[in-house]
């Protein structure tokens, strides 16, 4: 897959960081250790699917199971030198909307390859 030209370099390499943005924040709020995907690991778009596959059941049993206090449960994260505090609801509504962000810019890039991408809307 050639690089794109703007973000991540090219789809499989956006591909790949969606799926590991949401495989940390999953790893995060389970405090569970997190192990990046190596973007180089993926030839196609069907190793792809099959590695994001695990990570949505994770994310889906994580969220099956998650209590509904827990929702409002504040966590904490360090970035650089400041602390951030958000609680478990927000931070499953970043991963949504990182994911809605960078699907719409792919949904571009393809359109600038002279093809038709596939409908990104929830509904």
């Amino acid at each position: 897959m050639k690089p794109a030209g703007a973000g991540e370099g090219s789809v499989r390499d956006i591909l790949v960081h969606i799926m590991n943005t949401e495989k940390f924040w999953m790893a995060f709020l389970k405090e569970t250790e997190y192990q990046m995907n190596r973007q180089e690991n993926f030839q196609d778009v069907y190793s792809i699917r099959d590695a994001w596959s695990r990570v949505a059941a994770d994310t889906e049993e994580f969220i099956k199971n998650l209590p509904e206090d827990q929702l409002y449960h504040v966590r904490s994260i360090n970035s650089g030198d400041q602390t951030i505090s958000f609680t478990v609801a927000k931070a499953l509504l970043h991963i949504s909307t990182h994911e809605t962000h960078h699907r719409g810019f792919l949904a571009g890039l393809i359109r600038q390859l002279g093809l038709e991408p596939l409908d990104v809307n929830m509904l």
